[in-house]
């Protein structure tokens, strides 16, 4: 028997409804088709946000407005464990993480629903219902609050059916208005009109048009692909680019017919990546790529770096608790969080746009927590502002929330290029005490060049050299006879390679010329898969050859594409390598998300019963 929660899933799934689209007289390629998509955590709150006419700061939210009690419980806090903590903000709601697909949320086969998930889901729709009563967009008409009971009612039915539309992302059905007009009543003649209206859009927030993105596309012209109706394609390219719902113009345009054609796709596409949403949401992709969503989690030793923070590397007394590390650690981990973000979006939407700038480029920021790991050699950029942002920490079990700075600046071109070099990425491709070659080749290979490595062999771990600081070797020496058993060469001498090209950095991330009193080596050979061979020198020589690989390009755009589409497309699938030959030729970021949006694989799908090729 199912539990409650797992049973309203499977009725929201069952309750997704098919609608009508437009035709295409040609058979152009088409993705695999998948289930209806679930918003994900970071796309629900999006949506949330947009919904209501609030901004993406829950700080600058009004005050949970009083009904919402008599509805559901106030958002606990969620940190701290011997003093409470404040209570959380009102936005977004902190959802549990989706299981996920190589790494990325956002895809059909990496969506696999948990109660505890399904009950969030009700929660949070909960909770944001309220917001409705005060948010700057919801009504229809002015001054609600102040009308007769009859206009009251009338500009209350008006503005809920506008708002599902709107979270619906399409045009109502007349099944669909019935139903929601009939729950509205029954709201109305169970209590307070406040309440009612509250009560009725949590019913909406709980509906499978909002929370499932469902695409039968158009069939009725016969075929084997159908092009998706101008509501599905709206949705889709606003979930590409912006993490959330279609805007007033994005909704006219569809509705116009603007986006039936190759044209029209490219030019609302460009229009989009030049709004603000873009920037956090292609930011977002790049966490997902990287990894580096899970950079709060790293654990450098203090018995490392300890002397590097200005503290010493063992405690005073073996029982004392060490406060003085996590208050350290905090900021420097939301520091290379921070300027990931940061020098992501300030290569891609301020600087050259380009793949090669992504992996190369030797600017970024840095704060006072992560200076230390930048060393004297890096340069601030007086005339670039400054960027400041709440971040929080725990240390002794209390949860705080503190201001943390980052600046521009620059840094030397031996020892910076790109995303490879950042902090962030070195980190977590290290351990307590050393640096991890066989994790950072590992994700040079998988990440950047869709070279499946699959799981170590039994035991692998445990033959791994001890990660201490009185090693009498160097990292790389250790690491490479731990890997030349027989058994291990066959994947270790293509693990290996990209993993030593960053010996350079420490296990925080520190650029080092020595290791263990000897000079470092970085240098190597890798071949790709399809025979492309790499030479390089160090970490720097290898980015930069990376930027250039047409292995590397072609991976990166797969990633998008598969990101795009919601669905783990193969690498060999139809329309895939014509967007790889066009990324190989001009690496624009942009651009290549506009060809993406603009291709058959984008705005097609094959016929056939939903969940078909899934």
């Amino acid at each position: 028997m199912l539990s409650r929660p797992l049973r309203v899933w499977c009725i929201l799934l069952s309750l997704a409804v098919t609608g009508g689209g437009r035709s295409s007289a040609a058979e152009p390629v088409a993705a695999p088709r998948t289930a209806p998509l679930a918003l994900t955590p970071a796309e629900y709150n999006n949506t949330i946000a947009d919904l209501l006419g609030f901004p993406r700061d829950g700080d600058r939210w009004p005050a949970r407005p009083a009904i919402a009690d008599t509805l559901s419980p106030p958002h606990a806090a969620s940190k701290g464990v011997f003093v409470p903590p404040p209570p959380p903000p009102v936005w977004p709601w902190r959802f549990p993480a989706e299981p996920g697909s190589d790494g990325f949320e956002g895809i059909a086969q990496g969506q696999n629903p948990s109660s505890y998930q399904v009950e969030e889901l009700h929660h949070a729709a909960m909770h944001f219902a309220s917001f409705a009563l005060v948010s700057p967009t919801f009504f229809s008409c002015a001054t609600w609050a102040t009308l007769p009971a009859t206009q009251q009612e009338t500009c209350a039915w008006m503005s809920l059916e506008r708002f599902a539309e709107r979270a619906y992302r399409r045009p109502l059905r007349a099944q669909e208005r019935e139903r929601l007009e009939a729950f509205w009543h029954a709201n109305i003649a169970a209590g307070p009109r406040d309440q009612a209206v509250a009560l009725t859009v949590a019913g909406i927030l709980q509906a499978p048009a909002f929370h499932f993105r469902v695409e039968p596309g158009d069939a009725s012209a016969g075929g084997t692909t159908a092009g998706l109706s101008k509501w599905e394609l709206a949705t889709r390219l606003s979930y590409f680019l912006w993490d959330s719902m279609p805007d007033e113009t994005l909704f006219a345009a569809a509705d116009s017919g603007q986006l039936a054609t190759t044209e029209g796709l490219e030019r609302h596409a460009r229009r989009m990546l030049e709004d603000p949403k873009a920037r956090p949401a292609i930011v977002h992709f790049h966490h997902q790529w990287l990894g580096t969503d899970k950079v709060l989690l790293v654990a450098p030793a203090r018995r490392a770096f300890g002397p590097l923070f200005g503290i010493s590397p063992r405690l005073d007394n073996a029982r004392d608790d060490d406060l003085k590390w996590p208050a350290i650690m905090g900021p420097v981990r939301h520091s290379m969080q921070l300027e990931t973000e940061l020098f992501v979006e300030q290569t891609i939407f301020d600087g050259a746009g380009t793949f090669n700038a992504l992996l190369t480029d030797n600017h970024g920021y840095m704060s006072d927590a992560t200076a230390p790991i930048y060393g004297a050699h890096a340069t601030r950029i007086p005339t670039r502002p400054t960027v400041t942002r709440t971040i929080e920490i725990v240390v002794a079990s209390i949860g705080r929330r503190q201001s943390l700075t980052l600046y521009p600046a620059e840094f030397p071109r031996n020892e910076r290029a790109g995303v490879l070099t950042l902090p962030s990425v070195l980190a977590l491709g290290a351990y307590a005490v050393q640096p991890g070659p066989i994790l950072r080749g590992k994700r040079v290979l998988e990440r950047l060049a869709c070279m499946d490595m699959g799981a170590p062999i039994q035991g692998a771990e445990a033959a791994l050299p001890p990660d201490t600081l009185t090693a009498e070797s160097t990292n790389r020496q250790r690491t490479a006879a731990a890997t030349s058993p027989a058994a291990c060469t066959a994947c270790h001498k293509l693990i290996n390679p990209p993993g030593f090209a960053f010996e350079h950095y420490d296990a925080i991330g520190r650029w080092r010329a020595q290791d263990n009193g000897q000079p470092v080596d970085a240098s190597g050979s890798l071949t790709l898969r399809g025979g492309e061979e790499i030479t390089f020198t160090d970490g720097i020589d290898f980015a930069r050859k990376l930027a250039t690989s047409n292995r590397v390009r072609d991976c990166y755009v797969l990633h998008w594409t598969r990101y795009a589409l919601g669905n783990q497309l193969e690498e060999t699938a139809p329309g895939l390598e014509a967007l790889q030959e066009r990324f190989r030729e001009n690496d624009s970021i942009k651009g290549l998300l506009v060809s993406i949006a603009s291709s058959d694989l984008f705005r097609m799908r094959p016929t056939g019963n939903p969940g078909d090729n899934r």
